[in-house]
């Protein structure tokens, strides 16, 4: 049973540690110009290595990572949860030299005599005992360090037989303790890519001999746990000290990075604290490797690599210990949302449990129809069931929603319904229910429960292909209630139902209804566009903002382009509506948000951030948000 807890465990670990071109060991005896380089200097190899000769060094080694990890709940927007991973490694590391050609040297790395052992993911202890070591980090297990002539590391070497939670440690080990790039000079700036993200770094030679090199990491540029995340803010210190003796061998490596990044909307993405210290004790020759022995293996220092089922793994370490028995207590325990503690963690190991046990979404079902159930708890149990998103969870959703019990509470049915529209990936029937649901609602003038399912409708239709029947049913349906809306509020809620279609036939049923003489349909018809697939959608967010003055519209329209690409004209627009003096007092943070997402836009971007900084009336913590910005977008341009 531990066993197989582990091995879940550990796949989670790799995925958060990495949360995330074969390097040809070439035979030519002969010297390339920078390997014949490398020899002359002073400077490089970094560190000389002598064949057989094995160094074993104390190791220390302490990472505390927090990565987001947004979840599905509530209304249906994201949550976001944080996944914690923890580490802390003491014992000795050995390298030793196998092979040193003109080209480069071959290091093989082994772990051994580990004192302390605390690995723990998401509250899961990987490393509880010696024989969990034992079978995770054995000293049999050993990794080759493919380094260039200079001494970069270009690969990392594995075999089948070394175990996936030794693979992930040595390979983010050999990134950390070997540069990917060195160069003959004093000092240079290089992008490094490693399993954290893609990061600008200073490096310098310190002394007349050149016997310390120092690294400091200075701005991620990608973060490979963030995907396609835009990194809006980031507090980054990291150092790292390479020092050799007199001879060029390697004495000690110290490391120390501290980071917090966090996105357009202010919610972390990534902390990391890290700790590592690699200090000389002995060295002594010793046997060769076999002759027969390989390594077929072979991983770049930033390469992400998932033992077994990643997706397997992924809910695993989500459900971290939570089964379907366990979910249904504490929902029949709690009586109702507010009384589960944590409660967006709880959701996410329950999707994942569900995920993992499709089979028994059925089971709640009985606490749902059970008389007297809170309407919370059974919005909360639609939640789940649609964050599992599996056929059987969708076919408890529909039997729930079309239930007598889901209507005991007006106000909470008309959010249950709802709840069909979050869908990912959304099966017919469940458009045919919502037909249904829309059909009964208009015949009852149920007009709160009419607007919920077209709102519902619109966003299922979104997951289908656009030429399906059903999509040109659903998008005919809405066009319809849009066109018989009586009133502005009718109207609004129409377009807005419309708009979670994301159609292209947005920009000719929207349009018009930018210029209607009601704020509220105005915004509602940005609401719409800014779902239209088409570029011409932007242009008219832009020429709508031109003329705009309702503050509140304004915002959504400020919103509704933060969502879409904006080119350099689209800047530059935006650009000469700031300068003008257009924009409404108190929208300020709604453009910071624009700006935030395009501090790569050049001169556009700087300048009306500029005229923002000398703006009257500012709330000091935003002018300081407008000055960081500014700085960030200043570094852009090189100034």
């Amino acid at each position: 049973m531990r066993r197989s807890t582990l091995v879940r465990g550990v796949a989670g670990l790799c995925a958060l540690l990495c949360l995330g071109a074969i390097f040809l060991w070439r035979s030519s005896p002969s010297q390339t110009a920078g390997a014949a380089e490398a020899q002359a200097s002073h400077r490089l190899p970094l560190f000389r290595w002598r064949v057989g000769e094995a160094h074993t060094f104390h190791l220390v080694w302490d990472d505390l990572e927090r990565v987001a990890l947004p979840t599905s709940q509530g209304s249906g927007a994201a949550q976001q949860g944080m996944l914690e991973g923890t580490l802390h490694l003491e014992g000795e590391l050995t390298l030793q030299a196998l092979e040193s050609r003109a080209t480069g040297t071959r290091l093989r790395l082994t772990l051994r005599r580990l004192g302390r052992h605390e690995a723990l993911f998401a509250g899961q202890a990987l490393l509880p005992d010696a024989a969990a070591v034992q079978q995770h980090l054995p000293d049999t297990a050993s990794a080759w360090l493919e380094l260039d002539a200079r001494g970069a590391l270009q690969a990392v070497r594995f075999s089948e037989a070394d175990p996936p939670l030794f693979r992930q440690f040595a390979q983010t080990l050999a990134a950390e303790l070997f540069p990917s790039e060195l160069r003959d000079e004093a000092g240079w700036t290089a992008t490094e890519s490693t399993q954290t993200g893609d990061v600008e770094a200073k490096f310098a030679f310190e002394g007349e001999d050149a016997s310390r090199l120092t690294r400091g990491r200075t701005r991620y540029l990608k973060l490979r746990s963030a995907g396609a995340a835009v990194i809006a803010g980031q507090q980054l210190g990291s150092l790292t000290r390479f020092d050799r003796d007199a001879e060029g061998r390697l004495l000690a490596i110290s490391q120390d990075e501290l980071l917090d990044a966090t996105g357009t909307d202010g919610r972390t993405l990534l902390s990391r604290r890290l700790r590592l210290r690699l200090t000389f004790q002995s060295r002594q020759m010793q046997p060769l490797a076999p002759a027969a022995e390989d390594k077929m293996l072979v991983r770049t220092p930033s390469q992400i690599a998932f033992e077994g089922d990643p997706e397997l793994a992924r809910l695993h370490g989500q459900a971290d210990g939570m089964t379907v028995d366990a979910l249904l207590e504490t929902l029949e325990e709690a009586g109702n949302p507010e009384a589960i503690v944590s409660l967006d963690v709880f959701a996410r190991r329950a999707i994942a449990a569900l995920k993992l046990e499709p089979g028994r979404s059925q089971e709640l079902s009985r606490l749902f129809l059970k008389a007297g159930t809170n309407p919370g708890q059974r919005e909360l149990m639609l939640d789940l069931l649609v964050g599992a998103g599996h056929a059987e969870a969708q076919a408890v959703l529909r039997q729930l929603i079309q239930s007598p019990e889901a209507r005991e509470h007006a106000g909470a049915y008309v959010l249950m319904v709802q709840r069909a529209g979050f869908l990912e990936q959304p099966e017919p029937e469940t458009g045919a229910m919502l037909n249904r649901l829309l059909g009964r609602a208009k015949a009852e003038g149920d007009v709160n429960v009419e607007r919920a399912t077209s709102y519902a409708l619109g966003a299922w239709s979104s997951h289908l292909k656009p030429e399906s029947a059903e999509a040109r049913e659903a998008l005919r349906t809405l066009e319809a209630g849009l066109s018989q809306a009586s009133g502005d509020e009718a109207r609004a809620h129409a377009l807005r139902a419309l708009g979670g279609t994301g159609s292209e036939r947005l920009l000719d049923v929207a349009s018009p209804h930018l210029r209607s003489a009601s704020a509220d349909v105005r915004a509602a018809a940005v609401d719409a566009l800014r779902r239209a697939p088409q570029e011409l959608a932007t242009r008219m967010l832009l020429d709508a903002l031109d003329t705009e003055q309702d503050r509140a519209v304004q915002r959504v329209l400020l919103d509704a382009l933060n969502t879409r690409p904006l080119d350099a004209s689209a800047l530059e627009h935006l650009r000469a509506w700031v300068v003008a003096g257009r924009l409404a007092a108190g929208e300020e943070p709604a453009l910071l948000a624009v700006a935030a997402r395009h501090l790569e836009g050049g001169t556009p971007v700087f300048q009306m951030l500029q005229a923002l900084s000398v703006r009257p009336g500012l709330q000091g913590s935003t002018r300081a948000r407008v000055l960081s910005l500014m700085a960030q977008a200043g570094a852009q341009l090189g100034g």
